[in-house]
């Protein structure tokens, strides 16, 4: 039984750096396309998430389509709180505050996501939690504190505009992380439901919601390239088909496979491989190594989650330990 347990925890592990890694193209991808506005990578990204998933979905037969009767209201929430919703926020947070503070901001999506998760179903007393949260919170501000010294936002925004690009951020942040907890609970809650077919029935929803946005958002005139020179359409066809199945179909499956087999809070914590790896990517493109200051940030978070992971007991009770105060809120229905 202990054997098996560990197993579990080893796969869930690695579903979990996994995904972290897969993730971490969506940094490099905007990067080597940046002749791209913005809602075109990501109309690109999310309607290839769509046309795959729709495909897997019309070949799984009745077992799929029963997930998808049955769960068709979370799995519209979480197309939009992991997916569309959260990234509209973090681009309005980019255009009036600033890619700085609002990649600082979005840094914090792993140690939200191990709170929140250890605050609703509580596997570990909280003070096992404060060594491994401080390392990770230190090493991300390391990471991303030297771009904000000096930066004063986006040239020409108003103080008000600031403050709006701001809490975009925080919302943003806020919307992932309930995603990532909700959807590891939703998953827990129904064993059934296999990772792939979330991530297929998931994506069918986001792929939707992305049709129905496009005229809104061509009308807008937030389409095409950035500039007048047009970049070529080949080039933003493979990134979004990198973008829609590798990481949004096949992120988002790793991503279900972790949820499974870990508590949210060692589960969110892994989130940091998908930071640490974006920028790892952006720097072998640029064939540039990352700064000093930059490495010892990444050792320092390396060494939270770590310390996490070795504070993960496989002889504990699968049942969580909830404090005396807080009811079982897994017993909330999330659909």
């Amino acid at each position: 039984m202990r054997e098996a347990k560990d197993r579990g925890i080893a796969g869930g592990l690695g579903a979990g750096v996994a995904a972290g890694l897969v993730w971490g193209l969506a940094f490099l991808l905007p990067e080597l396309l940046h002749d791209w506005t913005p809602a075109t990578l990501t109309a690109g990204r999310y309607l290839l998430y769509g046309v795959l998933s729709a495909g897997l979905f019309l070949g799984g037969g009745a077992a799929i389509r029963g997930v998808a009767r049955r769960h068709w209201r979370p799995a519209l929430v979480y197309a939009i709180t992991g997916n569309i919703g959260y990234y509209l926020l973090v681009v309005v947070a980019v255009h009036s505050a600033g890619a700085p503070i609002t990649t600082m901001v979005i840094g914090c999506v792993p140690v939200t996501v191990a709170l929140l998760g250890n605050w609703v179903d509580r596997r570990y007393p909280w003070r096992r939690l404060v060594v491994p949260v401080v390392l990770v919170t230190l090493g991300l501000i390391v990471v991303n504190g030297v771009e904000i010294v000096g930066t004063d936002g986006v040239p020409g925004t108003s103080l008000g505009g600031k403050v709006i690009g701001i809490l975009a951020a925080f919302a943003a942040l806020l919307m992932w992380a309930t995603y990532g907890v909700s959807n590891g609970r939703f998953l827990a809650k129904n064993p059934e439901v296999s990772s792939s077919q979330w991530s297929s029935v998931v994506g069918v929803a986001t792929g939707a919601i992305t049709l129905v946005a496009l005229p809104l958002v061509w009308v807008t005139g937030q389409l095409g390239p950035v500039g007048p020179a047009h970049p070529g359409l080949l080039g933003l066809l493979v990134g979004s088909v990198v973008l829609g199945m590798l990481v949004s179909w096949g992120g988002t499956w790793l991503w279900n496979a972790a949820s499974m087999r870990l508590p949210t809070s060692l589960a969110g914590m892994l989130v940091v491989v998908e930071t640490i790896s974006g920028v790892a990517y952006v720097y072998l493109a640029r064939g540039q190594w990352p700064p000093v200051w930059q490495l010892a940030g990444f050792a320092v978070i390396i060494a939270g989650v770590l310390i996490a992971v070795r504070r993960q007991r496989v002889d504990e009770p699968a049942a969580p330990v909830l404090a005396p105060e807080h009811p079982p809120l897994s017993d909330r229905s999330v659909s």
